[in-house]
């Protein structure tokens, strides 16, 4: 039984795409001719597919308020015909049936995700409108029906050529036969030896093969034209670029143009400031589409206002020439009250809320669905119950929102409006403009009236500052004991108070001068930075016993030294401590804070013991001097001069090569004065040193490596690319040398040979010549003799 294909089911991205490109080459009448493209759907399909979803005019934004009143009011007056609405809201008719369901589903207040929605697909159904749903996406395997429809419709979409096309590029192929059998006619003639001429038509007119139309001479006289001379063996490379041969980006076009719009602006701005002001914003266009703003009709004309201003004017300037004049106008001054602080805000501080309503959508929707579900009028009984509804035009009324005035509300001392209320005060009608007391309340005795207006201006300032936002920062003011002394102080010599940014530059300044005068005053290694040790090693002194030898005195001096050199450690690794001595490692991110606070405390127990001695700058001065004077003495006793660089450097690795690490004992010593045992301990130490430098110096360089590798790839890759290219130029080089040579070598040969060949050619040209001459006089012969016996035969016959 052959295989039944139903045409429909989902559409597809791919079959979207072939429609709308079918639908710019055929247009929108050949439904037909487009549904030959699309294996799987019909021509009726097609159209509803792109009517319903493909068309660019069809609106699939959210529905506005508007188009949902317009919807609701429509549906009840045409019910059900959804073609005849959905062009007057201007959405499809499958929109505005999808929108009505929600909009009545809304107002029943349904759930949109129930499962058991009749409306819903179950597994297995089909959708009856597969045109106003999405597309599906590809897949990324294709099946290959799909595949051979793609590749048709790409190559009949490709065909843009019609009939008079192809028939203009077959009489084209034509007239070129024509001319090349032509053609070919003239050569076999020419090469036959006849010589046929082609005659010229006469063409009326310009003959523009001979004659240049429209022609501009020069002007006589010399030009130059050096730039018009072209060099093909050295060429310009930069005019071979991409840009240059594709011409000017349209982004390098677009820049230049905003620059010139920038500059233009610029100067704009600088000589017609308002103008520039006023175009700019009338380009500007607004982010957001901001609402409409209604305000009520004005119930106050500008006439009347004008009449407010005055009198309030007239009755302040009273007040001032009042408050001006002398004591005899007290009574005066008693009667004429300020009323300028009392506006609408003191009263209330909130915004008056818009009037709540009802929803017209909600109630044209409940409205709809009540007219659906009501019974048959045989039951009898009163009508459904609906809400007020609009039918005075094909479109319905809309809700208009006005924004509250609150300035035409007339103030009062009530405190009903304000959020703070007091219980068992009753309201009263005494307007706030009464300062003197001319209006009594009715409900309340002059007794509470004191009390009433204590509390209200309460109120007032506790809701005033309820509005204020919190505090960020806690301040403490702590008044100077002595301010009239440091204001003097701040006084200079012209009587300026001088200003706090020059008395904080000028402390700054002074506490800089301090520390460099205390740095002064420390060791040459704090001063300069340079590098200390993390722990102080006290086994540098030498230790006495009571049998030992007295000391030298050169030797008590190099004690002395010691001693103070120990000193200034400890003293400088309390108060002038290096990173490494407050535990942190520039090496690793691990913090050791519990070492370095047992090491902080073993500097200060030594300091306890032996304190450190502070001296002036003036006797660290002296014993430099004293220091240069014998370090000279020495120089010139011993006849040191200078050292140069090479003498120092062989000094140095001499001394430097006599210290040794003992690991064991983890500390310094001397190369003669170590055993072997610890010589090769010390060598395997800095052999595992060197090893870690080695493995830490590899994973930097291979870091490094893998940037550069991904900064420098292109940039080999291209290399690698040209050093190939130029190897390939030098071998084809190469090979075309080696043929030049041996064809220069071959013709070397022919030249030599040719006038052999020619010789031996000429000798065999004469031989046969002379042969066939000899052939000739025998065949003359042979020819009488065969005549003279033809005749001899013819004789004897008769």
């Amino acid at each position: 039984m052959p295989r039944i294909m139903i045409k429909g089911g989902v559409w597809r991205n791919t079959e979207d795409e072939i429609l709308k490109a079918a639908v710019m080459k055929y247009g929108k009448n050949q439904w037909a001719r487009i549904a030959s493209l699309l294996h799987r759907k019909s021509s009726k399909q097609c159209k509803a597919r792109w009517y319903e979803w493909l068309d660019p005019s069809i609106k699939k934004t959210e529905w506005s308020r508007e188009e949902e009143e317009k919807l609701l009011h429509l549906a009840k007056l045409m019910p059900t015909q959804w073609r005849t609405i959905a062009p007057i809201i201007g959405r499809t008719a499958a929109q505005c049936l999808e929108h009505y369901e929600y909009l009545l589903d809304k107002a029943q207040n349904r759930d949109q995700d129930n499962e058991d929605d009749p409306r819903k697909l179950k597994p297995g159904e089909i959708d009856p409108n597969p045109e106003t749903k999405p597309a599906r996406p590809d897949p990324v395997d294709m099946d290959e029906d799909e595949l051979e429809m793609l590749s048709e419709a790409r190559a009949r979409l490709a065909n843009t050529q019609g009939k008079k096309a192809k028939r203009k590029a077959r009489e084209k192929q034509l007239e070129e036969a024509r001319r090349l059998a032509a053609l070919q006619k003239r050569r076999e003639l020419r090469a036959a030896g006849i010589e046929s001429r082609q005659k010229k038509r006469k063409k009326r007119g310009v003959d523009y093969n001979t004659e240049i139309p429209f022609e501009k001479k020069p002007a006589p006289g010399f030009h130059d034209t050096s730039n018009e001379t072209y060099d093909p063996l050295d060429p310009n490379y930069k005019k071979l670029r991409q840009q240059n041969l594709d011409g000017e980006l349209r982004s390098v076009k677009e820049d230049r143009e905003r620059q010139k719009d920038k500059k233009k602006q610029k100067k704009r701005k600088e000589n017609d400031l308002p103008g520039a002001i006023a175009s700019q914003t009338n380009f500007q266009e607004p982010v957001k589409k901001r609402s409409k703003l209604v305000l009520p009709t004005p119930q106050i004309s500008d006439m009347e206002l004008e009449e407010v201003v005055k009198v309030g004017q007239a009755s302040e300037y009273a007040r001032q020439q009042a408050l001006e004049a002398g004591p005899e106008d007290a009574a005066s001054r008693g009667l004429l009250q300020d009323y300028s602080s009392t506006t609408p805000g003191s009263v209330s501080l909130r915004t008056a809320r818009t009037p709540s309503t009802q929803d017209n959508i909600l109630q044209e929707a409940q409205n709809i669905m009540a007219l659906t579900n009501v019974d048959t009028p045989l039951k009898g009984g009163l009508n459904t119950p609906l809400h007020e509804s609009d039918f005075s035009g094909v479109t319905p009324r809309h809700q208009i929102a006005q924004t509250p005035n609150t300035i035409l509300s007339t103030p009062s001392r009530t405190p009903g409006g304000s959020e703070i209320s007091a219980d068992g005060i009753t309201p009263i009608r005494t307007p706030v403009r009464d300062k003197l007391n001319i209006n009594q309340g009715e409900d309340m005795n002059p007794a509470l009236v004191d009390k009433f207006q204590q509390y209200e201006m309460k109120s007032q300032l506790r809701q005033g500052l309820a509005g204020l936002p919190t505090p960020k920062n806690d301040y403490e003011i702590v008044v100077p004991e002595d301010e009239h002394d440091g204001h003097v102080e701040m006084m200079d010599t012209n009587g300026m108070v001088e200003d706090q940014a020059d008395l904080d530059d000028k402390s700054q300044y002074e506490l800089e001068q301090q520390r460099l005068k205390e740095l002064k005053l420390r060791s040459q290694s704090v001063q300069r930075d340079l590098p200390r040790p993390t722990d102080v090693n006290s086994n540098v002194l030498r230790v006495v016993g009571p049998n030992d030898a007295a000391l030298l005195d050169l030797q008590k001096a190099e004690e002395l030294i010691k001693k103070e050199m120990l000193t200034m450690l400890h003293f400088d690794a309390v108060y002038s401590p290096t990173p490494s001595q407050l535990g942190v490692n520039p090496n690793s991110k691990k913090q050791t804070q519990g070492k370095a606070n047992q090491s902080l405390a073993h500097h200060k127990a030594y300091l306890e013991n032996k304190p450190y001695q502070k001296f002036t700058e003036k006797e660290l001065q002296e014993a430099d001097n004293m220091l240069q004077e014998e370090m000279k003495f020495v120089k010139d006793g011993m006849g040191h001069g200078d050292l140069s660089i090479d003498v120092f450097s062989q000094v140095w690795d001499e001394c430097y090569s006599q210290v040794l690490y003992l690991p064991s004992q983890n500390r310094y010593t001397r190369a003669n004065l170590a055993s072997k045992k610890d010589r090769i301990e010390s060598l395997d130490k800095r052999l595992e040193t060197n090893r870690n430098h080695m493995t830490r110096d590899a994973k930097n360089a291979a870091k490094l490596e893998k940037k550069l590798k991904i900064l420098l790839g292109g940039y080999q890759s291209r290399a690698q690319g040209l050093i190939k290219q130029v190897t390939d130029t030098y071998e084809q080089l190469e090979q075309t040398f080696v043929e030049l040579k041996t064809f220069e070598n071959l013709r070397q040969h022919e030249v030599g040979a040719i006038p052999k060949r020619l010789e031996s050619l000429t000798e065999d040209v004469q031989r046969q010549m002379e042969r066939e001459n000899e052939l000739q006089k025998r065949y003359s012969e042979l020819q009488y003799k065969y005549d003279n016996f033809k005749i001899l035969v013819k004789s004897s016959s008769k």
